[in-house]
């Protein structure tokens, strides 16, 4: 079971993420992604990169439920179809979740990362080029191949410092 205590503090307390959050966060996940949803299991892990996943959903979600109190409440394909309209929200998390997993992987590992090549590494094309579009993250660039490789590397290590113990 997923508890904030699995999770930076620094963050949830940041964020005013509560258990209830929590629990918003689980059911807009699986709304959108359906019960075994990826970013769930992503969450689950805990630690700094589960915290990372997290962070976003709750900035994403802030968003939308800031344009729509009942976005809870809708079936799957309206929230998609939202979730469409309100790109920007994605955008912004993006940004909280991959400034993050960059701190985060400075402090721990004194090594820089750009957050064009921690996105295409963790996230999609599609993503960066959101990002590129957009004016929420700064100026970003494609990274090359040996900078994703690099940033996928760091994400893997990170990923392994999973649960509390790694805070």
């Amino acid at each position: 079971m997923i508890t904030l205590a699995d999770f930076d503090p620094q963050v949830v307390a940041e964020h005013h993420i509560t258990e209830q959050t929590l629990e918003r966060v689980i059911r807009y996940v699986r709304l959108l992604q359906g019960e075994d949803a990826p970013t769930l299991q992503d969450i689950a892990i805990g630690g700094y990169y589960g915290t990372s996943a997290l962070l976003h959903e709750v900035v994403e979600l802030d968003i939308l439920l800031e344009r729509e109190p009942r976005l809870l409440e809708m079936d799957r394909d309206t929230i998609l179809t939202f979730w469409h309209a309100n790109e920007d929200a994605h955008a912004e998390a993006l940004v909280s979740e991959y400034k993050y997993l960059r701190d985060v992987i400075q402090r721990l590992f004194d090594v820089t990362v750009d957050i064009g090549a921690l996105v295409v590494a963790n996230a999609s094309d599609w993503d960066l080029d959101l990002l590129v579009e957009s004016d929420v993250g700064g100026p970003l660039f494609k990274p090359d191949d040996e900078q994703v490789r690099r940033a996928s590397t760091l994400l893997a290590r990170l990923r392994a410092m999973n649960g509390k113990e790694a805070i």
